[in-house]
């Protein structure tokens, strides 16, 4: 088994700690081996052998072919349906790949499934400018989503309804889908699962343009937060956009920032406070998976409180 795990994330620490912990006959049993000898276990020099793993896009070509794949398997889905990549996308990409690669000396690695070239271009100028060990902690994140994928294909027994999908308990099962789908023709309305508005208290007003950022904490990790959304406040100091319209949100931790430095700046003539950013950790469990979020900020220059909203 050692070696069809090593398939699956191509470090050694990796797929001898896995193995060791097998034979696995449950699903959750399984992703937790992956994810706590991932995040615990593995440390820099074994997740760059698994980076090396990836073949390193080195021309037009290669590009074409990969991304070939993906349009096809999207050409079937109504929702998911795009145009051929254009060649000077496909040359932009190889050029962005060889700089990442120059600037932080691995290479770009990110979850691709059902994403078009122009999507993965898109990822790679915005993750160019970090540093190297912050792009090591994002891309041992796509480094775990990849590996969940191929063992839910490498135990397709123990994932009947994902196989060809994410393996992560991100994805929703199939009569989940059905509810939302059903519940937005009847209703019309769906909106994103958590939502924020931010409420200047020393102006009596709302916060317009506040950057906002909602992360997942990776599940078996203690640091490790995925990005799930970003955006910007509007006139009325609300946000509605950090995730697709749903009835469904994945249990979890969650952290979401607000960029108080940048409104301060902009929106309050430079007259800096004592807090840069404010930064509240939630968690929504099991059984709240159906329920609506909604994590405002109470800002001030010189602090910040929040509630639960509805």
């Amino acid at each position: 088994m050692e070696a069809s795990l090593f398939n699956c994330c191509g470090s050694s620490k990796w797929s001898k700690g896995v193995a060791a912990l097998g034979p696995f006959d449950d699903r959750a049993k399984l992703l937790e081996a992956a994810r706590k000898v991932w995040w615990n276990d593995c440390n820099v020099t074994d997740w760059l052998e698994a980076f090396t793993a990836h073949p390193r896009i080195g021309d037009v070509s290669q590009l074409k072919e990969k991304f070939q794949a993906t349009e096809e398997l999207c050409s079937n889905e109504q929702s998911a349906a795009m145009a051929s990549s254009t060649e000077a996308t496909l040359q932009e990409l190889k050029q962005w790949n060889d700089a990442y690669f120059d600037k932080h000396g691995f290479i770009f690695i990110i979850f691709a499934t059902g994403k078009k070239a122009e999507e993965v271009l898109r990822a790679l100028k915005q993750r160019h400018p970090n540093t190297a060990s912050q792009e090591l902690k994002y891309a041992a994140i796509e480094q775990m989503k990849i590996t969940e994928l191929r063992l839910a294909k490498l135990f397709p027994n123990l994932f009947p309804q994902d196989q060809g999908e994410s393996s992560g308990e991100e994805r929703k099962p199939g009569w989940v889908e059905r509810t939302v789908k059903i519940a937005a023709h009847v209703t019309g309305v769906l909106r994103s699962p958590i939502t924020s508005h931010v409420l200047d208290i020393s102006s009596g007003r709302p916060a317009a343009g506040v950057p906002i950022r909602l992360e997942r904490l990776m599940q078996c990790s203690e640091d490790a937060w995925d990005l799930v959304g970003e955006d910007v406040t509007n006139d009325d100091g609300r946000s509605g956009k950090l995730m697709e319209p749903s009835s469904f949100v994945a249990s979890g931790v969650y952290r979401i920032s607000f960029d108080t430095r940048e409104y301060e700046t902009t929106m309050c003539g430079g007259k800096l406070g004592f807090y840069p950013n404010a930064s509240i950790v939630f968690e929504i469990l099991d059984s709240q998976t159906h329920q609506h979020f909604h994590v405002p900020l109470l800002y001030s220059p010189f602090g910040y409180s929040t509630y639960r909203g509805s």
